[in-house]
């Protein structure tokens, strides 16, 4: 079966160069995307950038629309991290190794 996958080759390679087992570094894109409020953080670097958008003038409804486009955008945010931890974690073998590998545990 010839499949097309998203990602290349090249960029598969990239990341788990970058990522694999760097959890570290995910954190801190996920500090840098999405920071949050801390009590520990520094006076002056405690930032939520949720913070500077000027709700006091919108409707309710616009308000509302703002904070449903906020949480759609983390969500988004966090799904696409952990997509950047499972790709960067995954073992490269062939089918047949595959196979071998789950008849095995199936032995268990």
């Amino acid at each position: 079966m010839n499949r097309e996958f998203r990602y290349t080759d090249a960029e598969m390679s990239l990341l788990k160069m970058t990522f694999a087992e760097n959890d570290m570094l995910i954190k801190l894109l996920r500090k840098i995307f999405l920071p949050e409020l801390t009590p520990d953080a520094p006076i002056g670097q405690n930032i939520d950038l949720w913070m500077t958008i000027k709700v006091d003038e919108l409707s309710p409804e616009e308000a509302l629309i703002n904070l449903k486009a906020r949480n759609s955008l983390i969500q988004h945010l966090e799904v696409c991290l952990n997509t950047i931890k499972i790709l960067a974690g995954q073992k490269d073998e062939t089918a047949e190794q595959t196979k071998e590998r789950l008849s095995k545990d199936s032995t268990k």
